[in-house]
């Protein structure tokens, strides 16, 4: 992969740089005084160090970890993103120790970045196959950085490169060894919204093609409106993606996205809308019973429905409602896909 600087410049072999921004989001939030809002990737603020800072540099959150950790509450942007990554790590924490305790015996982490739970859980995954598989670039720079700071690499990892422009996501798991008849669960963490729409589809048909019925995959993701809405902010992630030559591209084309995960084979379950109240205190509640960065989530929201209303303004009265209603009900999701049975 090829990073496009925010003048125009390439960085050729370099890693991706929104895997090092979240990466050091989770760094900053596993130092929370509050264990319980602390984020649990207590190996990433290993991972991230002057170096990965410095490919971030025109992002707050690069001059935040060398700051106490309090100090990031003084920027809203900072805060919300904190509090996603919060979220999004303990959903999908929660999800793969489930799926081991039901019996996967694979995991595969999709686009993995700068992902530590082959580390962080090596106990738990020391009986199962585990996959990484990455664009070389970030692969590569992430393996040399954890040779650095941890002690060795499981010996069940397994490291799989990807070119994504025309390798083929079966060919590569299946040189990597995956077991198609043993149930297997998959990460994709960050990615989808970064892809174009068949390479989103053709991902999502592979999977549920290639493994075993209960296998299962765990992802986020926005809708197309909530793409629409990224692209009409002054700050964010998506922002600096954008400047950084990682756009965010793909939304469903459905509010939760039910219709096009059924379409491509899967069961998608009930996903999850980051606006869920139920979710939001299961994850984010301090020991005082007042939530991560509630007022600051509070006046988020009513911007981006502020947003959406300015944006439908110029459209019927009937499209404007039903655009705020999209917006309400929510712009990302989490969700858990399983493979079914065939039918007889």
């Amino acid at each position: 992969m090829t990073v496009t600087t925010p003048d125009g410049g390439q960085r050729p072999g370099l890693p991706s740089r929104t895997s090092i921004l979240v990466a050091a989001a989770r760094a900053l939030g596993s130092r929370e005084p509050d264990e319980s809002v602390r984020n649990p990737d207590h190996l990433a603020d290993l991972l991230i160090g002057p170096a990965e800072l410095d490919l971030i540099s025109d992002h707050p959150l690069s001059k935040l970890l060398s700051q106490d950790p309090s100090d990031g509450n003084q920027n809203p942007g900072v805060v919300m993103f904190l509090w996603f990554m919060l979220l999004r790590t303990r959903f999908i924490d929660d999800a793969l120790e489930r799926a081991i305790k039901n019996g996967a015996t694979q995991v595969v982490i999709l686009g993995a970045g700068f992902d530590s739970r082959a580390y962080r859980f090596r106990d738990l995954l020391k009986h199962c196959k585990v996959l990484e598989i990455d664009a070389a670039p970030t692969q590569e720079y992430k393996k040399r950085r954890v040779q650095q700071v941890l002690a060795d690499i499981p010996p069940n990892l397994i490291y799989a490169s990807i070119d994504f422009s025309k390798d083929g996501l079966g060919d590569v798991l299946q040189a990597a060894g995956l077991r198609r008849e043993e149930k297997t669960f998959y990460i994709w963490e960050g990615v989808s919204m970064y892809l174009p729409e068949n390479g989103v589809r053709e991902t999502l048909r592979i999977v549920a093609s290639y493994s075993a019925p209960g296998s299962s995959l765990v992802l986020d993701y926005a809708n197309r409106l909530g793409i629409e809405m990224a692209r009409t902010q002054a700050q964010g992630t998506s922002v600096f993606a954008q400047a950084w030559g990682e756009p965010w591209i793909f939304g469903v084309p459905d509010s939760d996205g039910v219709e096009f995960f059924r379409e491509l084979g899967f069961d998608p379950g009930v996903p999850v809308s980051t606006t869920n109240r139920d979710i939001i205190k299961r994850y984010t509640m301090r020991r005082d019973g007042a939530l991560y960065g509630e007022p600051v989530f509070q006046k988020m929201r009513a911007e981006a429905q502020a947003r959406a209303q300015a944006a439908a303004s110029s459209a019927s009265e009937q499209q404007a409602d039903a655009w705020k209603a999209r917006a309400t009900e929510g712009l990302y999701w989490l969700a858990e896909l399983t493979v079914p049975a065939p039918a007889r």
